[in-house]
């Protein structure tokens, strides 16, 4: 990411001061791997507490992964209520996710990412159709106790009105900065407090600010060359 250490820097604070106003977060039990593939399905767009509703709701009207996979995306919506997602394209993430661990393992099972070393465990996850950067960082934190910072589309568009990453960022490089900035034994503390993380207001009119001043200063430019002409005449 462009920038790296000035953000950084920024990031650090912001982090710090986010600690000091909340307490230590506690250290969730590890959860089932496949099942925090289909939580990121949908928490990469809605947040993962939403996620894990839409989840749970799924798995009660519906009867196993597999009818899950089998299903189209329109009748997944409908087992979790429509009008809950502003798209179907979480579902159509979700059944190409589960196709592929179908493909892989003959079996709907990601139980033998435990066996694996964390690095070839990620290289897995990365390989499975459907699965982005998010679900990648989000099984091998919360699931496998790995490395990860997952970066949802909530969180980037605070990051990025706070001026805590480059504006031009996508949330790839994001996640990718924050993953080398921060340390493995910190990932699971400093997602739990950055989910809550809002960019403040006055962070939020700085960064408009910087935007729109490039555009202002022509303008001016402009008037005083006006000015000249009328006082040449």
């Amino acid at each position: 990411m462009k920038q790296g250490t000035l953000y950084a820097g920024r990031l650090k604070k912001a982090y710090t001061k986010m600690r000091q106003q909340a307490p230590d977060p506690e250290t969730p039990a590890p959860t089932e791997p496949l099942n925090q593939l289909a939580i990121a399905a949908f928490a990469v767009s809605c947040g993962e507490k939403q996620a894990a509703t839409i989840v749970d709701t799924l798995v009660s009207n519906m009867a196993g992964w597999n009818e899950v996979r089998v299903s189209r995306p329109s009748e997944i919506n409908k087992a979790i209520g429509n009008g809950v997602l502003d798209s179907l394209a979480p579902c159509q993430r979700l059944v190409s996710m589960l196709e592929s661990v179908y493909e892989r393992e003959n079996a709907l099972s990601l139980d033998r990412l435990r066996q694996m070393g964390r690095r070839e465990a990620r290289q897995y996850l990365d390989s499975l159709g459907g699965v982005d950067e998010y679900g990648v960082a989000s099984v091998a934190l919360w699931s496998l106790g790995g490395h990860g910072i997952p970066v949802n589309d909530g969180l980037l568009k605070e990051l990025r009105a706070a001026g805590l990453v480059h504006p031009d960022a996508t949330r790839g490089e994001v996640q990718a900065f924050l993953e080398r900035h921060v340390s493995a034994a910190d990932a699971q503390s400093f997602s739990i407090v950055m989910r809550s993380y809002k960019a403040t207001k006055s962070a939020t009119l700085k960064s408009a600010k910087k935007a729109t001043t490039k555009t202002k200063t022509p303008a001016k430019n402009k008037s005083k060359t006006t000015a000249k002409k009328k006082k040449k005449k």
